[in-house]
């Protein structure tokens, strides 16, 4: 055995003492070591959640970077690629009156106004790191679309559930052309949905087979039969874009549901395609406000059940998400939407930038 000097016995012994230093200093309290940055650079702090869940590996994955003070948006942008998730959320201090943190969302391709996983996520991690109290009723989010509250429930002193309140929808343009628009996705023109067997009001309009809807995002809402043509639907983008194209709308991600009972208790089984980078987006709160609403402006839940409203996503994705929609109306006008879940934290770490 070769012999050690004093010397390095010592230096052993002091990284050995600043390895568990470190460990100690894990807000986790799990002894998982601090990244340990290079001269010139800082170690950020993340909470990594799975969204939309109350089970870990399921729902959609976020990070939240709870302390980025000195970030500028070109690395949070970087390291939001460097996730490799479909955003990442920064939270700073409050820059509007009336909100209390300001929420930066970052996704691979660059900053957002407003996304839903990552507002609901984000409560979540600041619940988690003692950044909202236990109890708190209300928070307010300043988002890039503006103040955005949230609403809490708690078991205890954790955190159950969190409601975001979305903007009121802007129905948009339509196609009424089914059959064009089932080709674009794959499917024959009976998979579309063109009348249901509920109607809120007397002069409720006729179903178109999609429409944009928008909450704080734009989405194209394609109401389909079956949950099984949920799952074989597949985007043409060159049909689609013709389709956009004749309609004048712009391209955006369609989001397609169905009301189809399954054995599970959603009111909604749905999936988005053709969203941002190559991977199924398992949980898209953004969207289902806008599908809650369209879902209660033309009959696909009674009024008196359109606050109840479940989607089920991320099924055929492999990461099943729950999704709740409160919508809340006044004749056949809507006057609110709530989209809400659970969310769990999966571990905690920081990257180097």
């Amino acid at each position: 055995m070769r012999a050690v000097s004093r010397r390095a016995f010592a230096q052993i012994g002091l990284t050995a003492l600043a390895f568990a230093r470190s460990a100690e200093a894990s807000p986790s309290g799990q002894n998982a070591p601090r990244a340990t940055p290079a001269d010139g650079d800082r170690s950020f702090r993340y909470v990594h959640l799975d969204v939309f869940t109350d089970k870990r590996l399921a729902g959609n994955q976020l990070l939240v970077f709870t302390e980025p003070g000195g970030l500028d948006a070109a690395t949070m942008h970087a390291l939001t690629r460097e996730s490799n998730y479909s955003e990442c959320t920064f939270i700073f201090p409050p820059e509007a009156a009336g909100t209390d943190h300001r929420v930066r969302i970052f996704t691979r391709g660059g900053e957002t106004q407003f996304a839903g996983h990552p507002t609901i996520g984000s409560a979540f991690a600041l619940a988690h790191t003692g950044v909202i109290k236990a109890g708190t009723a209300r928070t307010v989010f300043g988002l890039g679309v503006g103040p955005t509250p949230l609403d809490f429930e708690w078991e205890g002193n954790r955190l159950a559930f969190a409601w975001m309140t979305q903007l009121n929808p802007t129905f948009g343009k339509s196609i009424a052309n089914g059959g064009a628009l089932a080709a674009a996705i794959g499917l024959t023109a009976d998979a579309i949905v063109r009348s249901v067997r509920l109607k809120p009001v007397a002069t409720s309009p006729d179903i178109p087979a999609g429409q944009e809807v928008n909450c704080g995002s734009n989405f194209f809402i394609v109401p389909l039969a079956t949950r099984k043509a949920v799952d074989a639907a597949v985007l043409d983008r060159a049909k689609l874009d013709a389709l956009f194209a004749a309609a004048g709308l712009q391209r955006r991600g369609l989001y397609i549901f169905s009301t189809e009972r399954g054995a599970d208790d959603a009111t909604a089984y749905s999936r988005l395609l053709g969203g941002a980078g190559a991977i199924e987006d398992p949980a898209t709160g953004s969207a289902a406000g806008p599908a809650g609403c369209f879902m209660a402006k033309y009959g696909f839940v009674a009024p008196d059940r359109a606050g109840q409203i479940t989607f089920l996503q991320g099924v055929l994705a492999g990461r099943p998400s729950r999704l709740h929609v409160r919508v809340a109306m006044s004749g056949a006008d809507i006057t609110s939407v709530k989209v809400g879940g659970r969310s769990v934290v999966v571990g905690e770490g920081s990257m180097i930038a």
